[in-house]
């Protein structure tokens, strides 16, 4: 099943597939050709949980009616580059349906460290949180994250997430969307 992008002004958000999240575990160099996209050599971003991909992987044979919901890719295109024909793996991000409560999905979100600073994580988290609410209006979305990171801190509080307390992790906080 494949999915049409969410777009921004400046991303196109685009649905992870089990091939593509294949290719990243078995780290084959397939995956810019599986994506259509430039991957740099930073990819996949430092501070990724090799283990989320195993999840999304599951997820797919377990739900696949929910792929829209899982690991989105986020596509720059290079319109200043003249002779850069490709779009550009920026980072990724999803939500996730825990099975123990679903009627809770978890945001999480992750951007290579030359394109941070630039709005593209709250772009996306935007546009995801945006259609995750017109797909299921009933939904509570959550995330979680460290207190020293302050750029995701930042991020959430521009989409409207607030602190509700300690984290399922040591040392993370849980936010959670108000609507």
């Amino acid at each position: 099943m494949k999915l049409d992008p969410i777009s921004t002004a400046r991303l196109d958000l685009v649905a992870i597939t089990p091939e593509a999240l294949r290719s990243e575990l078995a780290a084959d160099g397939c995956l810019a050709q599986i994506l259509g996209c430039r991957v740099t050599s930073e990819w996949p971003p430092a501070d990724w949980e090799p283990h989320v991909l195993s999840l999304v992987l599951d997820a797919f044979t377990e739900r696949p009616d929910e792929i829209g919901w899982h690991r989105y890719i986020l596509l720059r295109a290079e319109s200043e580059s003249a002779t850069a024909s490709k779009p550009i793996l920026i980072g990724s991000l999803g939500a996730f349906h825990w099975p123990s409560n679903p009627t809770e999905v978890e945001l999480g979100y992750g951007i290579l460290p030359e394109f941070r600073l630039h709005g593209y994580a709250t772009e996306a988290a935007k546009a995801m949180v945006t259609w995750m609410e017109a797909i299921d209006p009933t939904i509570t979305i959550i995330a979680h994250t460290y207190a020293e990171h302050i750029g995701s801190i930042r991020i959430l509080d521009h989409c409207n997430f607030k602190r509700e307390g300690p984290g399922v992790e040591p040392g993370t906080i849980r936010f959670v969307k108000q609507r």
